[in-house]
């Protein structure tokens, strides 16, 4: 069932990509589908879940706010973290040890291990808009 459900969020995550949806009922990653709908690829400010469209502001455990949910909505809807993790993480403006790990993980896996440090800086947030 795992690879099953890793399979769907893999599925899900790629047509997110280009833009379409896809429901898939009963699983972790209908909840994903549902929410990736929201994140679009935009022009000028590229993949925006609509809370914040900056890339500035510097973020790291015990921040707060708009950014936060960005960065929350982007990981969880434009990335395959749930290809790999089954807890979903929660857009609720809170940067706590959940998103610090989500963060790592986007950082690791999308950016590589020389970036992984869990904060939203400049580079963070610029992969974030381009995956």
């Amino acid at each position: 069932m795992k690879n099953v459900r890793k399979s769907l969020v893999v599925l899900t995550a790629t047509v997110a990509l280009f833009g379409g949806s896809v429901a898939v009922a009963g699983t972790a990653s209908a909840a994903a589908a549902a929410a990736a709908e929201n994140c679009r690829k935009t022009q000028t400010v590229g993949w925006y879940c609509g809370h914040h469209a900056g890339r500035t502001v510097v973020l790291a455990q015990g921040s707060k706010g708009a950014a936060v949910r960005e960065v929350q909505a982007l990981i969880a809807n434009t990335t395959a973290y749930y290809a790999y993790h089954s807890t979903p993480l929660n857009v609720d403006g809170d940067y706590g040890p959940a998103t610090r790990a989500a963060v790592r993980w986007f950082q690791g896996h999308y950016m590589g291990s020389g970036h992984v440090d869990g904060v939203v800086g400049p580079n963070t947030w610029n992969r974030l808009r381009k995956v």
